[in-house]
């Protein structure tokens, strides 16, 4: 019973961190349109079990889209789980397929690069779609504290200036990032404790891209050899660039 109360409460205290998160840099007011971007991962389920939750607090509309970049065989496998969460928690749910690695070639750019505006394109149409008179719309997608660490590490190590040592900022626009609070390892264990599932995907366990290696190998040992909640201390620091590369811009 004891184990049970403790659980529920790691749940609620994450949940309350991504909530009081979203409060800080105003990424949700009442009566928004909020499009989420959800792959089936870890990272996007709890995104989306998060804005569910946080929907029957705060009145705004919540509608999910699934992108299928014709990349993996399982890719199929991944939306039809997403379309199962989003009929259990009664939301609407659009899945689009597009083609990453044909759209990569013809433009003659990487196949991230690629699959981030196709996304965006996207999301853009299905909030076009989806808007309603006086609706401010919000495009949530799911970022964590270590991406935004492995990317000021990318940006650092290219030789990159103010802007691109800021990292991944928690609002871009109209992009709004709610997890950038919690940790990878945060995120497993909030849907673990609750018995969520989420998809795997491959491409994510392999050295192939320049990231990856940023992930698998780093991060890990900044964390274990070096300092003690490194991913944190980035996350801290890449706030303070944000604000001095906001100011330098107003002055």
């Amino acid at each position: 019973m004891q184990d049970d109360k403790y659980k529920m409460d790691t749940v609620n205290n994450r949940y309350n961190k991504v909530k009081k998160y979203i409060e800080k840099h105003h990424m949700i007011e009442e009566r928004d349109l909020v499009v989420a971007g959800v792959s089936g991962g870890a990272d996007s389920v709890c995104l989306l079990h998060v804005l569910w939750k946080l929907s029957k607090e705060l009145d705004y509309r919540l509608v999910v889209v699934h992108v299928d970049h014709g990349v993996r065989a399982e890719s199929a496998e991944d939306g039809a789980y997403v379309e199962h969460l989003c009929r259990e928690m009664a939301l609407p749910f659009y899945l689009r397929k597009v083609d990453m690695s044909g759209y990569a070639k013809e433009q003659g750019i990487s196949s991230e690069e690629a699959g981030r505006k196709l996304r965006y394109d996207v999301f853009e149409e299905i909030l076009c779609k989806e808007r309603r008179k006086l609706e401010s719309c919000k495009i949530a997608v799911a970022h964590n504290a270590n991406d935004r660490a492995e990317t000021m590490l990318f940006h650092m190590f290219r030789g990159s200036g103010l802007k691109g040592l800021s990292s991944i900022r928690p609002v871009r626009d109209i992009i709004i990032r709610p997890l950038l609070c919690l940790e990878r390892e945060e995120i497993e264990d909030y849907l673990e404790r609750q018995g969520i599932a989420y998809c795997q995907d491959s491409t994510n366990e392999s050295d192939l891209y320049t990231r990856n290696k940023i992930r698998h190998h780093i991060l890990p040992y900044a964390g274990q050899e070096i300092c003690s909640g490194a991913v944190m201390h980035m996350g801290e620091l890449a706030d303070i660039l944000t604000e001095t590369e906001d100011y330098l811009e107003k002055q």
